[in-house]
């Protein structure tokens, strides 16, 4: 008896002792740096930073007012990497219509309008798209960061590897 108790306390002090994060759809929602709350719009699960591989998210404003829209990254545990509240992964002020490109770094192959900097080589991460209005359209990529899109009659460059990073909207 006295070893199944002390296996059990032996257990839930571990337990205890280890981080727990909450990832993408349980961490608590962030403010923009102007005041205005952040809605959970999408989740990407398999966010890559790594061999050579970064990960895109291309977001349009489809509503009727100007919105903040933010890519929030996590590690494979659940733990955030990037900050909206300090204006990581933010862009601030999107216009009706207008179209931002985000990315955990630079590709040959896009123009990143925010760039992710400083942040750590990431396998099997996770992110949560956030913006100030629900009215936001996005997609993803996992795309190789060296090659370009090139016209194949003028070079014998390969064209960028890349994969479709599947996105849940969250209603």
């Amino acid at each position: 008896m006295r070893l199944v108790s002390a296996a059990c306390t032996a257990s839930i002090v571990f337990a205890l002792s280890v981080p727990a994060y909450a990832g993408p759809t349980d961490t608590a929602l962030p403010t923009f740096s102007d005041g205005k709350p952040a809605l959970h719009v999408y989740t990407a699960v398999g966010v890559i930073k790594n061999n050579g591989f970064e990960t895109v998210c291309v977001c349009s404003n489809l509503g009727g007012e100007i919105a903040n829209i933010a890519l929030e990254v996590f590690d494979k545990t659940g733990a955030p990497i990037t900050s909206v509240g300090a204006d990581e992964g933010v862009a601030l002020s999107v216009a009706v219509g207008a179209t931002t490109t985000f990315a955990t770094g630079a590709t040959a192959a896009v123009t990143e309008d925010v760039q992710l900097v400083g942040l750590p080589n990431i396998a099997n991460g996770s992110a949560r798209i956030v913006a100030s209005i629900r009215d936001v359209s996005c997609t993803a990529w996992i795309l190789d960061e060296v090659h370009s899109v090139a016209d194949p009659s003028v070079t014998t460059s390969p064209p960028p590897a890349g994969f479709n990073l599947p996105l849940v909207y969250v209603p």
